[in-house]
């Protein structure tokens, strides 16, 4: 393969200093870039030694996070490793502020069994399949590009083995050796869905491909129904934000979750439901207050339409074996789902309904949530903050307590 040089803006770049600057020539510098400047690396990828695929709950979520945290993606996703030749920069022209990094950088690559993409495979596939999305949006969007310069083929192998050997053995793989997620697989063992389930790391279907649902999903469902633990004013924001905190709380709570499982498939139609039907609520409530006609759900931040005229694309809701035209962030559905543990009523040693939850949904909760959750997102234009917001949290299961009394109380 030629050399090649590949030239692209960056938003900043930063030499990190080490002793080693000039012998062995090791050298490291990290620059920020819009995705939409990311380079095409496709011809060099022969040393990233993970082949990236773009479905299952890894792809997913690095997805989600893509499209939906606009202002802090670029801290959340550890981004892209590259290895070069050598690299030059050409700062932006004199009249900026001495504070700006910006400018152009140039990589140059000789030798594709040392040079190219080492690491971060996952979000450059997902970032260069999402681009035009985010385009679509006029949404930007950032990675950090890690640039590693010096090694020859003989040393990339130490580096190679270096950065891939530091992921440890998950929680949700222990606890599923120790059999902890059997009465949840007991009790989704009938449903079409049961064998897209992983319950531990790397568990693919027949064909190789990543299974779609993670049990990591499925606990946090679980918690947002914990009414054991959680009140009308002390609400399980964790289970947005938090998915180790979700199997900590589930290892710790076993008792409690017990009386969870007999609702288990309900909550997790429940949860497609309201993705299916968030968009038609939403724009019935604003449209209602004169705010706008249909269609507008699309625009709020972080929420994804998926044009079918540019896309045969579709959101799987595998838990109601449908599709959505929308990606949503889950910031906006978990406020709504935790609001039904206001429906929980105890019956013995296991919880049941006081009213279907879906068909309260569709008979008119589902307009008073869409409503109250669109107020906080086109307040605070982010779907992380509204996920994790106390006020939220509260709006949601006081609209959902009230309707419920309403009806229970005539």
């Amino acid at each position: 393969m030629p050399a090649k040089k590949i030239s692209f803006p960056v938003y900043s770049l930063r030499n990190l200093k080490t002793p080693f600057g000039r012998r062995p020539g090791y050298r490291n510098h990290v620059a920020v870039i819009e995705v939409q400047d990311l380079p095409d690396l496709s011809q060099w990828r022969r040393i990233n030694v993970r082949d990236p695929k773009l479905t299952g709950t890894l792809p997913e979520e690095i997805r989600d996070s893509l499209l939906t945290n606009l202002d802090s993606f670029v801290f959340l996703n550890r981004g892209i490793v590259v290895t070069v030749e050598s690299l030059r920069f050409q700062k932006s022209a004199k009249g900026k502020s001495d504070e700006d990094d910006s400018g152009i950088l140039e990589l140059f690559l000789t030798d594709p069994d040392c040079h190219g993409l080492l690491d971060g495979g996952h979000t450059y596939a997902i970032i260069r399949e999402n681009r035009e999305t985010l385009q679509d949006k006029d949404a930007k969007q950032y990675v950090k590009v890690e640039i590693i310069e010096g090694f020859d083929s003989q040393e990339l192998v130490k580096l190679v083995d270096a950065r891939n050997s530091s992921n440890q053995v998950k929680d949700e793989s222990l606890m599923n050796l120790a059999k902890d997620f059997d009465k949840i697989k007991t009790a989704l063992s009938k449903e079409a869905y049961a064998n897209e389930i992983a319950y531990s790391e790397y568990e693919t279907l027949p064909d190789g491909t990543p299974k779609p649902i993670s049990i990591r999903e499925i606990v946090s469902f679980l918690m947002a129904m914990d009414r054991e633990n959680f009140s009308g004013s002390n609400h399980p924001i964790n289970s947005y934000r938090s998915k180790a905190a979700c199997l900590k709380h589930f290892d710790a709570n076993r008792k409690s979750f017990a009386k969870i499982y007999p609702l288990i498939t309900d909550i997790l139609r429940l949860w497609d439901t309201i993705h299916l039907r968030l968009p038609e609520f939403y724009n019935a409530a604003r449209g209602e207050k004169g705010d706008v006609s249909g269609g507008r759900f699309g625009r709020l931040t972080g929420v994804v339409w998926l044009n079918p005229a540019k896309t045969n694309r579709t959101e799987r809701l595998l838990f109601l074996n449908s599709k959505s035209q929308y990606i949503i962030p889950a910031g906006l559905k978990y406020p709504i789902l935790g609001a039904f543990r206001a429906l929980l009523e105890e019956d013995g040693r296991r919880y049941c309904w006081g009213i279907d939850p879906i068909e309260f949904f569709e008979d008119g909760l589902g307009k008073k949530l869409a409503g109250t959750i669109g107020d906080f997102a086109l307040e605070t234009m982010n779907p992380s903050k509204t996920g994790k917001s106390i006020p939220v949290w509260n709006s949601c299961y006081q609209a959902a307590e009230n309707e419920y009394l309403r009806k229970t109380r005539r």
